[in-house]
């Protein structure tokens, strides 16, 4: 029964596949109903050819290893068998991993609770003599409370001390320098979170030789409280005497780090003016600077993109600078709600969100107010709706305006969608993401 071929509708024992969510090297991963609880579970299937390979003992460890672990930061294992001649191991099902999770590269506030998360489970994990070997966005997942937690033990081991040699695990890209030499220690998996720590908050991956400042430092400066800063630093050391030496006290100084920020009671040094000292801003900055000072206000440009840091306003689904959708203004918007989807402000009344298509809102079920920035009202026969400037639909009744928007600050149309943008200056249209040659300057 061992080489049947998977599919959707196939039953493992009590589980009946319904789609595949990932595939390794080692074991594709199924969103699986539980026929009997009657409930969905993350199914992981160990590759036949991986069993012959290693054999039964190499694959049933993992399952003894998570046993050794009961956190909500680790991911919880609910069972574990041998079904029609393939190993199963049915864990609790999580929205998404980290890799897919777009809410923490849009939000610093997401990716750092995330982080924390980790760290508590890290910790957890070290304090019992486990080493993960294999921290990656992949392994880390978020579930729909928000809560993120720590999976993938398939390369774990019991801690045997420094002077333990190992056989290759990890990921390149996320494996610490001694990691790589077969020598990896708890110090080793707090290296991989320090990188995955920076990735998710800046978008970029420090490489070889791991020299600080990296890539986008501004962008972290940014999004990372003060105190917390040196923090992710030394978890990111090349050195491994250099870091801390295990997720427990990684996570330790992570909250007490957070804890000051939280306080406020950090000593803050009397501002001084020094030369600059990093590197010359790119044409594309001064363009987009340029554009801030002469049509940033009229634009409500009042925002940044996490990516580029240009300038964009709440209705811009797009960045004009660089093209991304996944900016989030979910801690920073000045409306009092925010659309679940997209992660734009609300207001109570609206039951539906203006600026996406999908984000459906319950409202308060009182009639909308008079809104002072409105310019327009909705063109469908009945309804109350009005629509504040670059609205994609009624926040009403969801209906598309009828006349596409124009502003005098953008005298240009875009050949896709014909919304307003301004070719001398955007390299992106702010509604579709288009881009055309010779905008902004760009060839």
């Amino acid at each position: 029964m061992g080489d049947r071929v998977l599919r959707r509708g196939t039953k493992l024992g009590k589980y009946r596949l319904v789609r595949r969510i990932g595939r390794g090297s080692f074991a594709d991963v199924w969103r699986a109903r539980d026929t009997i609880q009657a409930q969905d579970v993350a199914l992981k299937v160990a590759l036949p050819e991986q069993v012959a390979a290693h054999g039964r003992q190499a694959l049933e460890q993992e399952a003894r290893i998570t046993a050794r672990l009961d956190h909500p930061n680790v991911a919880s294992v609910r069972n574990a068998d041998w079904i029609d001649g393939r190993f199963v191991l049915a864990t609790e099902l999580a929205q998404r991993s980290l890799a897919d999770y777009a809410g923490a590269r849009r939000s610093g506030a997401v990716a750092l609770r995330i982080i924390r998360d980790v760290a508590a489970g890290l910790a957890h994990a070290h304090e019992r003599g486990v080493l993960h070997r294999d921290l990656k966005p992949d392994n880390v997942l978020v579930y729909a409370d928000g809560r993120a937690a720590l999976t993938d033990f398939g390369a774990a081991r019991l801690s045997a001390g420094a002077s333990q040699a190992y056989t290759e695990a990890g990921t390149l890209g996320y494996m610490a320098p001694e990691q790589a030499y077969g020598r990896p220690r708890p110090a080793s998996d707090v290296f991989s979170l320090g990188l995955i720590a920076y990735e998710t908050l800046t978008g970029f991956l420090p490489t070889w030789p791991f020299e600080w400042p990296p890539e986008r430092h501004r962008r972290f400066e940014q999004r990372v409280p003060g105190p917390v800063q040196p923090v992710l630093k030394r978890a990111a050391a090349f050195d491994p005497a250099s870091r801390y030496p295990d997720g427990v006290a990684f996570a330790q100084a992570l909250e007490r780090a957070f804890g000051r920020a939280e306080r406020g009671t950090t000593r803050r040094r009397p501002a001084r003016r020094r030369k600059p000292t990093g590197p010359a801003p790119t044409p594309l900055e001064v363009h987009a600077e340029v554009f801030r000072k002469r049509h940033g206000r009229s634009l409500e440009m009042t925002y940044t993109c996490y990516r580029c840091d240009g300038p964009i306003a709440e209705s811009m689904p797009c960045c004009p600078w660089c093209g991304t959708r996944d900016n989030s203004l979910r801690t920073v918007t000045s409306y009092p709600l925010v659309c679940p989807d997209c992660e734009r402000g609300v207001r109570p009344e609206w039951t539906a969100c203006p600026w996406c298509y999908r984000g459906r809102l319950a409202g308060n079920g009182r009639p909308p107010r008079a809104d002072a920035k409105a310019v327009r009202r909705c063109s469908r026969r009945g309804c109350a709706g009005e629509l504040r400037p670059f609205m994609r639909y009624c926040p009403v009744c969801k209906q598309k305006p009828r006349r596409v928007w124009s502003h005098p600050d953008l005298p240009d149309r875009c050949p896709r969608c014909r919304g307003p943008v301004s070719r001398a200056f955007f390299r992106f249209c702010p509604w579709c993401a288009r881009h055309e040659p010779g905008w902004g300057g760009s060839r």
